[in-house]
């Protein structure tokens, strides 16, 4: 992209979204960056300026060996650039009633244990057809019962709100209160 090439030949090009971030952290409750499923400088920079990260995982044979990845360049991130980022957990995505399915989200949380949050965001057609109308499936959908792309996603924010909650209790308001997101597509 435009931005990465830009980044490419800058003086601490890692964290320059950190620095830009820098003035405006206090006006926040939470700062969501969402990246593209690569670990260019665009989300190199999410990582270095985020405190969690919040990844999705396609329950998809590939995706488990992409997650090894990911890990091992997170925690050289943590090494190198950010020791505070964290791990805030795994939402496992376009699930179906299959065998791969099950294996792929087996090993997950074998692997990842308690990080998984435990509603799988199910490949659904509302889902994928959402960015044809331009909003959320959460918007154009109510979350019934046979609207289970939206239901699932309002599960999946609500575990992610009691996660808040839990980290903000762990380690006191002041340090959660400005609690950053940072959301890694996993090989979409």
């Amino acid at each position: 992209s435009g931005a990465e090439i830009e980044l490419a030949t800058r003086i601490g090009r890692e964290t320059r979204l950190k620095e830009g971030l820098a003035t405006a952290i206090h006006e926040f409750d939470y700062i969501i960056i969402d990246t593209p499923p690569s670990l260019g400088l665009l989300t190199i920079n999410a990582l270095a300026a985020a405190n969690w990260v919040l990844i999705p995982v396609q329950t998809e044979y590939y995706a488990l060996e992409g997650m090894s990845q990911l890990m091992n360049s997170i925690k050289l991130i943590q090494r190198r650039i950010n020791p505070h980022l964290k791990l805030f957990g795994i939402a496992l995505t376009m699930y179906q009633k299959t065998r791969l399915c099950n294996t792929v989200s087996s090993e997950v949380r074998r692997h990842f244990d308690k990080q998984v949050f435990g509603t799988m965001i199910p490949r659904v057609i509302s889902i994928a057809e959402a960015p044809l109308e331009g909003a959320p499936v959460v918007i154009l959908k109510k979350p019934t019962k046979k609207n289970k792309g939206s239901q699932a996603y309002w599960a999946l924010a609500k575990e992610v709100s009691d996660r808040v909650k839990k980290l903000r209790y762990k380690y006191g308001v002041n340090e959660t209160s400005r609690l950053k997101l940072h959301r890694l597509k996993q090989s979409e």
